[in-house]
């Protein structure tokens, strides 16, 4: 999500602040960024794509990209080209939010981030005062991302 502004500047009312730049992306492209080797890694991620396609929305992680090309450049690509960001940060894993500080370095709004973290998570300092949806099993996580990613569709588009 291009933006010549960043998450900081919506957030604290900052001069840089463009409400009428609404950003490049592909639209109905769901990035998910999340953990890849957890035991539940699998399961979570066939839950979320279930939901975004339930939404004709097309969810992908940078695992299922082909070939041999440096990871962290798909991972940046997939961040500025999504129109939806869906972040699990259960396991607090420096990458996760490495990928949720860049995307909001580069442009993505609250609107258009989903953060999701299994109940009992603890979240760091500078993550702890955003909105976080908790959930305690499959099902409740399906069910968060149907509910927000359907409002996070009409409230933005």
């Amino acid at each position: 999500m291009g933006r010549q502004h960043t998450f900081m500047d919506r957030e604290f009312g900052r001069v840089d602040y463009d409400s009428s730049d609404r950003g490049t992306y592909d639209t109905g492209l769901v990035f998910v960024i999340m953990p890849f080797v957890s035991p539940d890694s699998a399961h979570l991620y066939a839950a979320i794509k279930s939901e975004c396609e339930a939404l004709k929305l097309r969810a992908t992680r940078a695992d299922e990209e082909t070939g041999s090309g440096f990871i962290i450049g798909d991972i940046t690509v997939l961040i500025e080209r999504a129109e939806f960001l869906v972040c699990d940060l259960s396991e607090a894993r420096p990458n996760v939010y490495y990928e949720l500080g860049y995307a909001h370095g580069v442009g993505n709004e609250a609107d258009e981030i989903l953060l999701v973290a299994r109940v009992g998570t603890t979240l760091h300092f500078d993550i702890a005062p955003l909105r976080v949806h908790m959930y305690q099993d499959v099902c409740e996580l399906k069910q968060i991302v149907r509910t927000q990613l359907s409002r996070m569709i009409a409230i933005t588009r």
